[in-house]
């Protein structure tokens, strides 16, 4: 199964959760997709989809703003009965919900968002002390085929290390479930 990496906002393929997955998941073959808030993310997200798309199952992962396109991937293959585990690393699933009102996306990149109140078939890991975003309006009851798991710990996740056996142990079940 192949592994994609979707990095937040001003992160990149040299970021820690990314090299700690790659790390964890090595007998899966892993790569990390690049985007500024500058890439035109319809095409972006066609590009992605099409190097991929013979992938039965793929394991998406996707942090903060990269989480709000791995989702956006997630059903593009949906739409099409391809399967996708998807994880959701502190999850951007509303514009609105960034505490950090001085920065500002630019139109691009806010733009290319979804609103994503009730996130479907994925496995959310949320810091309680997260200092980035609000997630209070997120009720874990109303997201079907998920799991929420709320941790001690910030946005960026520093102990994330901690949590990688919660997440292979997530993605073990979900391919016994989509292998059905």
């Amino acid at each position: 199964m192949q592994l994609i990496y979707i990095h937040g906002y001003g992160s990149n393929r040299e970021s820690r959760k990314y090299v700690l997955l790659e790390k964890h998941f090595a007998t899966y073959e892993a790569s990390c997709v690049e985007w500024t808030p500058e890439t035109d993310f319809s095409t972006w997200l066609m590009q992605g989809h099409q190097a991929v798309e013979q992938e039965e199952t793929l394991l998406l992962i996707g942090d903060s703003t990269g989480a709000n396109l791995a989702y956006q991937w997630k059903e593009k293959r949906k739409a099409q009965g391809l399967q996708t585990i998807l994880i959701l690393l502190s999850p951007l699933l509303s514009y609105s919900h960034r505490l950090n009102k001085d920065l500002v996306f630019i139109p691009n990149l806010k733009n290319s968002l979804l609103d994503i109140p009730t996130p479907e078939d994925a496995f959310l890991l949320i810091g309680k002390q997260d200092e980035t975003l609000d997630l209070q309006a997120l009720n874990p009851y109303q997201c079907a085929n998920s799991e929420v798991l709320y941790i001690e710990d910030s946005h960026r996740l520093p102990l994330f290390e901690q949590y990688l056996p919660l997440l292979a142990d997530y993605v073990e079940r979900q391919r016994l479930i989509l292998a059905k």
